[in-house]
Parts: structure tokens; C-alpha cells; sequence
């Protein structure tokens, strides 16, 4: 009985393969695999990539931190923190981490200098190697930090200083040499949270450097790791030690907050990568709608024949789901393999944005894949299919489709709900999946009432307008768009929101940040000095003049923390949004002046006219923390409380790249408390040794190099862009497949306007002339709707977020119009060749 089973198991699915293979001749099925395979590829590549970053975080957590429980502060670890750690027989490692100029002999680079004691890391090792050029031979993993005496150092570092291993890096006014190259740091996060390279070394150093003292921005970390019971308790005593003393700027992160930032970032980062390739999704549905309404009508005859010979409703049901069953099967597949390639051309593309050394993915982005495929094929490819089951033998002589059924209707609504769903769970967030479900929604509404529009003009231009002196091709070409507006309206539509998105990945990467940095003055200070001591001031600045700079301002630095608005204690709790809860838990730099700072414009208030408690604010950071005009504010300072009310509030222009404070006293207030000073010039590259020089003689300063930070900025941008750029590349395919898909569903019609006009008379240059510029209407207006709401989105990002004026309308339209056009030629350059080469019976044949 088995036996009989498995045989009849094995012809049913040779006859399914044979009836398949059939199919997979017609070409209108095989645009929808392909669609079908391309959303699949677009979404899986995504998958892969995500999955294999949160199974990073959750693979073993602990190792992102390095411990078992992190204790952060921008103070150092209270002595009892410790001793109540070691009292649970908690193992205990500790790090100091600030900002610090690195020098090998006459070169020098800003550096985060990160001093770790004997037992760091905790959990997990370090990876280091002693070559400058590190093979997989020469990697070694250690338990431990650097020895005293000795340096670990990025190898972006040794790049830069053109050092190598065994040379001595001058640290403020400890000399260390430099033993390894730190390849793999635990608890540093990602790239693109760290743009200065790192150097590690022994916390017995750290008091050799002399370089921490007032006005020095650091972190201190308080590393844990024992049993869970013992590290659950400590946390809990940690936490009410916060809360009950009030400690400010004082975190605990654990393994589900360990790298907070970079889990969020790359989880909205995720959440963009995965619309980017639900778009691809949407667009492909387009196209395998339109492959699978051209399959059921070049199926409908071969239907009617098998009712003609007795095949029930039920037969060709069956059929149709095994036809679509294994297209589903080979499209999933094949998407998915392709995927897998894409998500290593993402990685190569992002590098080092990422986590080093990812683990493989689990199953689950390959059964989404398989999903998604099978709710596309439902929602889209099936109500034209369960179509052909309710096909009459009289379409034989009345050549006619039935309606469709009402269960084709569900099968519809079913997966499109389905795809709704998809989406909602990609953004993760409902508002997040709104704004783009509407902003595409308006998008694709805008362009097809635009593109309806303009097929219409251009229609009634050619009867009796300018256009009715174009010749008989542009004149035919022209009315046959407006006859059959529909499919036009399609092309033109998905074709522009394609090249939308692409062009603002563009416009971003190449034109943006060029624009925002030619808005700075050739003469815009592109150096920070910060740290600078009351005793340094004079010395500094007469190095400066002598080196042939102009006389920079300096302005003093208080570092103040905020405690109270309106007499009431203030707490980063008192706050829903980040930013807010951040601003209050850290330290403010604030500062002192009777003068109002260039580049500053008071909108509301008054600026001080007298040397009494006042206090100014900046918009900005007001409307975060909800701050008004006679507010009171109190500010902790070294100890003391300083409280006034707030008289005026300013504008800055930021773009000016001059010193700016968000909160500005009179010098009554703050003039005679603790205090560094920072300044800010412009350093010609005739004389780039004058950074040297100063960390040389002012060892504990910190300069900045503006242009070096502007371009791992634009490195980082450039590195995002590609990857969204290789992700777009999949949506502009989508639009050419829907291209194909529309010129194929119009394929009937089209080809009997062709035997008409060939016969005639009509020659083949005419008829080329009709196609090519049917083609060029549907390229040239898709170019212009993409290529100037592109535009208009840059344009919006400019004017409102980075306060440019940026006009980029004429090259973003003449790109638009050219990929459009491009997109166009190679959509319908097979078509156009196979009407030029039959015959007026070859076209009503094939109509």
C-alpha cells in the first residue's frame, strides 16, 4: 500500500513538473518568477544581514560588554561601588576613557585613549596582532590588556602616523611603546560611533600622562562579572544607591542595555534597510500583478480547449496551484541564494560600520523569504489565476475573459492585508510603517494623477497645439498613450518612484555635504583647542600670532551640571525623550560673557546689560527641555549652586563653525569657579605641523581637526550610500520588470496597430519611430516626477534640518530623465525589434 502510494506520490509530481516546464516557456511567466525572485532577493539580503547582527548581540552578550554588569560615570567610581562588588566576591575590572593627542615623533593624531586595568576584559578576549600588516596567522587573542609600559593602538592609527610596531607614542607626558595593533575591542561598539582611533594601555600609566585634570571630558567604568545571583543583587544595590543619593551622570548597562546607541541606531538602521527593500517588494508586485493578468489571458484559449474536453473546474484549479506552487518554490530559492550574495556585498560596502567577525544566521530569514514570496504570489498572481477556472468553452469564439470571482476577491484582500502586515512587522513601528505606507501612497497618487495629466496634454497638444506639427510617428505615438492611459500611468508611475529613491541616495552622497561644507568660509576655523588652562591663555595665544595666525578669542569653560528648573529638583527620569533625559544627566559647558558672541541673535528677551545673575539659552536646547523666558535654573558646579533666570534666548549659527555654548551667564556668576578655556582658528595646510607643536609644548590640550572629522564623516556617508545605493539598484530593476510587464500586457494591442499600419504601408522606420517614442514619453516623464521630487526632498532636508540653500532641481531632473530613459531602451528594445521584423500577418497572428 505504501509502495502504491509513493508511485502515485511520484507521477503527480512528474506530470506537476511537466505542465511546469510547459509554462515556464511562456515569457509572461517568466517575468513574474523573476519578480517574484528580485522582492525575495531585495528582502532576504536584508534578513541576512539583520539577523546576523542581533544574533551578534544575543549570541553572547557579555561580551559586548566585556563583563557581566557595567557600571558608567562622568566621575570617578565611588570607592563603596567597589567595595560592595568585591564583598559579593564579584570579579571587578575598571577602564578611564577620554579624548587625547597620540604623537610618534613629529606627527599627531586625535586619539580615545582608553586605560584599562589588569583583569579587563572580564568576559571574552581581546584580539591584537604584532605585524602591521596582520594575517589570520598573526592574530592573537588575550585575556588581558596591555603590560605598563606598553601601547595597543588602531591600525588606522599607525596609518596615520606612519609608526609601526616598536616605536615609542608620546601620551601628554608619558612615552609608551607602541607593542600591538588592536584588532578586536569588545565593549567599543561600532565605527561609526568611535571616529577617533583608539589606544589602550595600563591603568598603572594613566597618572604618567598627567592629562586628566579640570575641564577633561571622561568616562569611568566599573566592569562586573561573577554568578547571576550574585551580580542580579549587586545591581539591585546599585540601582537603589543611585536613587537614593541622587547620583547624576551615573548608568548602570546590563546584557539587555549593553550598547544602548548602536543597538538603536542599527536597529532603525535596519528598520530603513528593510522599507528600502519592501519598496523593492512593492514595485515587483506591480509587475508580477501585470506578468500574471498577461499569463491568464495567453492561458485563457489552452483553458477552454481542456473544458471542451471534459477537465472540471477542479482540474484546472489543481494545475494552477501546482504551476504556482513550484514557481514559488524556484523564485523563494533562487531570491534567496541571490540574497545571500547581496548581504556580503552590504557588508563589504558598510566594512567597518559593523560588527567584526558576525555570526552565520539562523533559518528564520529564509523562511521569511519563502513567505513573503507565497503572500505575494496569493495577493497578487493569484486572482488573475483562479480567474481561468471559471473560463467558458465559448471564449473559443467570443475571445473574452470571465469576471473575476469572488473568491479571487478574498484570495486579494488576503494578500494584500498579508503584505500591510509584512510591512508593519519590518518598520517594527507603526508609525514608522504609516509615514511610509502614506508618503509612498502620496507619492505613487501624485505621479499617476501628474502622468495622467500630462499623457492627456500632450494628447490634445497633438490635435491642435504645438505637437500637431510633429510628424505622424510622434502624433500616433502620442494618442495611442492617451487611448490606453492605464498601463502609461503604471510605467511612468513605478518607474518615477524608483528613480526618486534613487536620486536622493545621489543628491545625498555627492551634492549635499559638498553644498554644507562650500556654505562654511574658505577662513572658517577648522581647528578646536579644548583643556587649555587659566596659566596657558597668554603663552597659547602668542604661539599662535608667532606661528602666523590671527589672534584667536578664547573662551572660558565652566562645567556645570543642571539640577533644578523653577526650584524643583530636575531628574533625567522627568523626561520621555533621549535627547532630554541625556542633556539633563550629563554636564553642560557653560560660559561667561558681557558681550553678545558673533553668530548669535537673541529672538526672545533681552541680551545682559548688567553684571547680575541672568542667564541666556539657546533655542534649540530650550525646546527640548521645555525652558521659557523667566524659567529659573540652578547649575552644580564643583560643588556649589549657581541659580538665575532665564532673560533671553538665542539663535546660533552653527554652520559658522565657531565656538558656541548653549547657556551663556554674565561673568559674575561663574568668573570665579573652576574653570578651562577653549578656542577655535583657522590653520592653513602651509603650516600643518603647528598642531604638533602645540600638543608638544601644552601636552594635556586637545586639539580637533575639523576637516579630519568632516571626512570620515563623508566616509561614512559614502558608505551608507552605497548600500542603500546597491539596495536601490533592486527597486530600479522592479521598474524595469514593470516596464516589461506593461509593454507585454499591452502586447495584443499594439501589435494590431502595427499590422494596421503595416498594412498600409507604415515602413519599419516608422514603426521604430512610434515604439522609440512612446518609450521616451514614458522614460522622459517618469525622469522628471522622480528627478524633481528628489529634488524637492534634498531641497526640504537643506532648507529645514541643515539650514542650507541648496538647489540641485536641474541636475537631479537631467539624471531623472536620462536613467529614465535608459530604463526605457532596454525595457522595450526586444519589443521594438520584434515589430519591426514581422509581417502584418506575423501581427495579427500574435495579437
Amino acid at each position: 500500500m505504501a509502495d502504491r502510494f509513493r508511485g502515485f506520490e511520484r507521477v503527480v509530481i512528474q506530470q506537476a513538473w511537466r505542465w511546469f516546464r510547459r509554462d515556464l516557456q511562456s515569457p509572461e511567466l517568466l517575468w513574474l518568477g523573476i519578480a517574484l525572485s528580485l522582492s525575495v532577493a531585495a528582502l532576504s539580503s536584508v534578513g541576512f544581514l539583520a539577523d546576523r547582527m542581533q544574533r551578534a548581540f544575543e549570541f553572547d552578550a557579555r561580551q559586548l560588554l566585556a563583563a557581566d554588569l557595567l557600571i558608567a560615570a562622568d566621575q570617578p567610581i565611588p570607592a563603596r561601588f567597589i567595595e560592595a562588588a568585591k564583598d559579593r566576591k564579584l570579579s571587578i575590572a575598571q577602564t578611564v576613557v577620554f579624548p587625547s593627542m597620540a604623537t610618534v615623533g613629529e606627527r599627531g593624531k586625535l586619539s580615545s585613549l582608553k586605560s584599562v586595568s589588569s583583569d579587563y576584559p572580564l568576559r571574552g578576549e581581546l584580539q591584537i596582532s604584532r605585524s602591521t600588516n596582520p594575517q589570520n596567522k598573526d592574530k592573537v587573542n588575550s585575556s588581558n590588556g596591555p603590560a605598563p609600559g606598553n601601547a595597543w593602538v588602531d591600525p588606522a592609527l599607525l596609518e596615520v602616523l606612519q609608526a609601526k610596531i616598536g616605536d615609542t607614542v608620546a601620551l601628554g607626558q608619558a612615552r609608551l611603546r607602541i607593542d600591538a595593533v588592536l584588532l578586536r575591542e569588545l565593549d567599543r561598539g561600532a565605527a561609526f560611533m568611535n571616529f577617533a582611533p583608539r589606544v589602550m594601555i595600563a591603568l598603572e600609566d594613566l597618572p604618567k600622562t598627567e592629562l586628566l585634570g579640570l575641564g577633561s571630558r571622561v568616562t569611568y567604568r566599573l566592569l562586573v562579572a561573577g554568578s547571576n545571583a550574585a551580580v542580579a543583587d549587586y545591581q539591585n544595590w546599585v540601582v537603589n544607591a543611585i536613587e537614593s543619593d541622587q547620583l547624576r551622570g551615573m548608568r548602570i548597562e546590563t546584557l539587555e542595555t549593553g550598547q544602548p546607541v548602536m543597538r538603536k541606531t542599527l536597529d532603525r538602521a535596519e528598520r530603513f534597510l528593510s522599507l528600502i527593500a519592501l519598496l523593492t517588494a512593492m514595485v515587483s508586485a506591480v509587475a508580477i500583478a501585470l506578468a500574471a493578468r498577461r499569463y491568464v489571458v495567453r492561458q485563457a484559449n489552452v483553458c477552454a480547449v481542456m473544458k471542451c474536453l471534459g477537465a472540471t473546474q477542479g482540474t484546472i484549479l489543481r494545475q494552477q496551484l501546482k504551476t504556482l506552487a513550484l514557481l514559488g518554490l524556484l523564485a523563494a530559492a533562487f531570491g534567496i541564494a541571490v540574497g545571500w550574495l547581496i548581504q556580503y556585498g552590504l557588508m563589504w560596502f558598510l566594512g567597518n560600520l559593523l560588527l567584526a567577525d558576525l555570526p552565520p544566521p539562523s533559518l528564520w530569514p529564509v523562511l521569511w523569504s519563502a513567505l513573503l514570496s507565497w503572500f505575494l504570489l496569493l495577493g497578487f498572481a493569484g486572482p488573475p489565476l483562479l480567474t481561468l477556472v471559471q473560463i467558458s468553452p465559448v471564449r473559443l469564439v467570443r475571445r473574452e475573459l470571465s469576471g473575476v470571482p469572488v473568491a479571487a476577491r478574498w484570495v486579494a484582500l488576503l494578500g494584500l492585508f498579508s503584505f500591510a502586515v509584512l510591512l508593519l512587522w519590518a518598520a517594527r513601528d507603526w508609525k514608522l510603517a504609516s509615514w511610509v505606507g502614506l508618503s509612498f501612497g502620496g507619492a505613487i497618487a501624485v505621479f499617476a494623477l501628474l502622468s495622467l495629466i500630462a499623457l492627456k496634454l500632450l494628447a490634445r497638444s497633438s490635435v491642435s497645439g504645438i505637437l500637431s506639427r510633429l510628424g505622424f510617428a510622434g502624433r500616433f505615438a502620442l494618442r495611442a498613450q492617451a487611448r490606453s492611459p492605464a498601463f502609461a500611468v503604471m510605467q511612468i508611475t513605478a518607474l518615477a518612484i524608483a528613480l526618486m529613491a534613487l536620486l536622493i541616495i545621489l543628491l545625498l552622497r555627492q551634492d549635499l555635504l559638498k553644498t554644507w561644507q562650500g556654505n562654511v568660509p574658505v577662513d572658517a576655523p577648522n581647528r578646536f583647542v579644548i583643556n587649555i588652562q587659566n596659566d596657558q591663555r597668554d603663552a597659547l595665544t602668542q604661539d599662535l600670532v608667532a606661528a602666523g595666525l590671527s589672534k584667536p578669542d578664547l573662551y572660558p569653560m565652566v562645567r556645570g551640571r543642571l539640577v533644578e528648573i523653577n526650584n524643583r529638583a530636575v531628574m533625567p527620569s522627568d523626561y520621555s525623550k533621549d535627547n532630554a533625559r541625556r542633556l539633563v544627566d550629563r554636564e553642560f559647558n557653560l560660559s561667561y560673557t558681557m558681550d553678545l558672541p558673533d553668530g548669535n541673535q537673541v529672538i526672545a528677551g533681552n541680551w545682559f546689560t548688567q553684571d547680575k545673575p541672568q542667564i541666556s539659552v539657546e533655542t534649540g536646547i530650550a525646546k527640548t527641555l521645555g525652558l521659557k523666558l523667566g524659567d529659573r535654573l540652578a547649575f552644580e558646579i564643583a560643588g556649589e549652586t549657581v541659580s538665575a533666570e532665564i532673560t533671553s534666548l538665542r539663535s546660533l549659527e552653527w554652520g559658522s563653525m565657531r565656538v558656541n555654548f548653549f547657556v551663556i551667564m554674565p561673568p559674575v556668576l561663574l568668573q570665579d569657579l573652576p574653570q578651562s578655556w577653549i578656542t577655535a582658528y583657522y590653520q592653513p595646510p602651509s603650516i600643518e605641523v603647528q598642531d604638533f607643536r602645540l600638543t608638544q609644548r601644552y601636552p594635556n590640550i586637545t586639539v580637533v581637526d575639523v576637516a579630519n572629522s568632516l571626512q570620515q564623516i563623508q566616509d561614512v556617508l559614502n558608505r551608507l550610500g552605497a548600500a542603500l545605493g546597491l539596495l536601490f539598484t533592486f527597486t530600479i530593476a522592479a521598474a524595469i520588470l514593470v516596464l516589461f510587464a506593461a509593454i507585454s500586457a499591452t502586447q495584443d494591442e499594439r501589435f494590431r496597430d502595427a499590422a494596421l499600419l503595416k498594412a498600409v504601408g507604415a515602413s519599419s522606420p516608422t514603426l521604430a519611430a512610434i515604439a522609440s517614442i512612446e518609450l521616451a514619453i514614458v522614460g522622459g516623464l517618469a525622469g522628471l516626477l522622480g528627478g524633481f521630487a528628489a529634488a524637492m526632498a534634498a531641497w526640504a532636508l537643506g532648507h529645514f534640518v541643515l539650514e542650507i540653500e541648496f538647489n540641485s532641481f536641474a541636475s537631479s531632473i537631467a539624471m531623472g530623465v536620462a536613467f529614465g530613459l535608459v530604463a526605457c531602451v532596454i525595457a522595450g528594445y526586444q519589443f521594438q525589434r520584434k515589430i519591426q521584423r514581422a509581417t502584418a500577418i506575423d501581427c495579427l497572428r500574435e495579437a
